[in-house]
């Protein structure tokens, strides 16, 4: 059953930021400026191509990142890396669940550490639980780090596939690296307070969810041209 839960109506502004005792960093008015979409820079992913190899460092989005991670290790499985696992399974995903709660919309909050916004700047996705599932799919493929540039209001866009855009933000005054897999958690969390929906099985949504830290972060799923 979805869940019903209360907004956190977070007031930002790309200008400021301060952090909470726990880390969290909150922009002071407007949760997501436009500025900070248009001048978000491309996704660098930091991972692990072999089990037991070294780092590698690709930049792109998600679905761009994941091709490279093939085309150097053809045998690529995120499933594979002992570390996904307990990180998938710690967020409450199973290889066989990752993609479920977006096709049946039975959303419950996975987490509890999160302040969401339902309006920050830009349009919902239509139709989220159909736009939004490539770029779900290509996130949770991905086994390392995602790096958003120093802020605040600093963006980095994971995911533009289908008119759906996830974005990575920070409002941190220097770089973070957070793991890739956190973004899909973060999607289904804010789904779960802010979809509305339309029609029959048609949900729309827009929002951005702020984590705790350390480091703290933030993702922002709204409409994008791709």
């Amino acid at each position: 059953m979805k869940s019903t839960l209360l907004t956190a109506i977070v007031a930002s502004s790309m200008a400021l930021a301060s952090a909470t005792p726990k880390g969290v960093s909150f922009v002071k008015a407007g949760a997501l400026s436009q500025r900070s979409i248009e001048t978000a820079v491309p996704l660098t992913f930091t991972g692990q191509a072999f089990v037991d190899g070294p780092n590698v460092t690709l930049t792109g989005t998600a679905e761009s990142i994941y091709n490279d991670l093939l085309a150097i290790n053809p045998a690529y499985s995120e499933w594979d890396f002992p570390e996904y696992q307990e990180r998938m399974h710690a967020l409450g995903f199973t290889k066989e669940s990752l993609l479920e709660h977006a096709k049946s919309h039975d959303i419950t909050k996975l987490r509890k550490r999160g302040h969401t916004t339902c309006n920050p700047s830009g349009n919902e996705v239509g139709n989220w639980g159909l736009q939004c599932l490539e770029g779900i799919d290509y996130l949770g493929r991905l086994n390392g780090y995602c790096q958003a540039p120093a802020g605040p209001g600093g963006c980095a866009r994971t995911s533009c596939s289908h008119g759906c855009g996830i974005f990575l933000c920070n409002d941190n005054r220097q770089s973070i690296s957070v793991w890739c897999g956190n973004q899909v958690g973060d999607v289904y969390d804010i789904a779960a307070t802010c979809e509305r929906e339309r029609t029959s099985y048609v949900f729309s949504l827009l929002g951005q969810i702020f984590r705790d830290g350390p480091p703290a972060w933030n993702t922002v799923v709204r409409t994008q041209n791709c």
